[in-house]
């Protein structure tokens, strides 16, 4: 995670058991993270309390950000749009749409079209990521990137695309 990349207020989305928003949380920032599964959420807590960062963690569905009453001038998607279908895209780009302010960054790492086999989450186009920040946002990049897993120690093909709200 490159340092400054990150202002303002900052929401990770799909947060897991909270290494992305402790690590932000460590460039000094206001960090919240949100995810559906509670154990990985009480792991995310319990690793901020050791690494001594103020971090929030909350269990919370990420089709439904829009019910934090919160808004973000950053957003951190680090493999959760790949996991949704094509209508729970569309409800969560809403739902970014809730949260983040005008001028308002997302930072999104996914999959892309060029992983090998068919296995695991959805693998995405550029132009599936243009598409579903058509309205409202603006593509500002999208660049060819790595997303480190446990099943592959080089790291699976992603895109790492910055999209501004508007």
């Amino acid at each position: 995670m490159r340092k400054g990349a990150f202002a303002g207020r900052v929401l990770d989305a799909g947060c897991g058991t909270g290494e992305n928003a402790i690590e932000v949380a460590t460039q000094g920032l206001e960090v919240l993270g949100v995810g559906v599964a509670a154990t990985a959420i009480e792991v995310a807590r319990s690793k901020a309390v050791a690494h001594g960062v103020n971090v929030g963690f909350l269990l919370h569905d990420a089709l439904q950000l829009g019910r934090l009453g919160q808004v973000f001038q950053a957003v951190l998607d680090c493999g959760l749009f790949h996991t949704f279908d094509d209508r729970e895209r569309r409800r969560y780009v809403e739902s970014l749409a809730a949260v983040t302010a005008r001028g308002g960054l997302i930072h999104l790492l996914c999959f892309n079209d060029t992983t090998p086999g068919n296995g695991g989450p959805r693998h995405v186009s550029q132009a599936e990521i243009r598409s579903s920040f058509s309205n409202g946002w603006r593509v500002v990049r999208i660049d060819s990137d790595r997303y480190e897993t446990k099943f592959d120690n080089r790291g699976s093909p992603a895109w790492l695309a910055r999209i501004e709200r508007l």
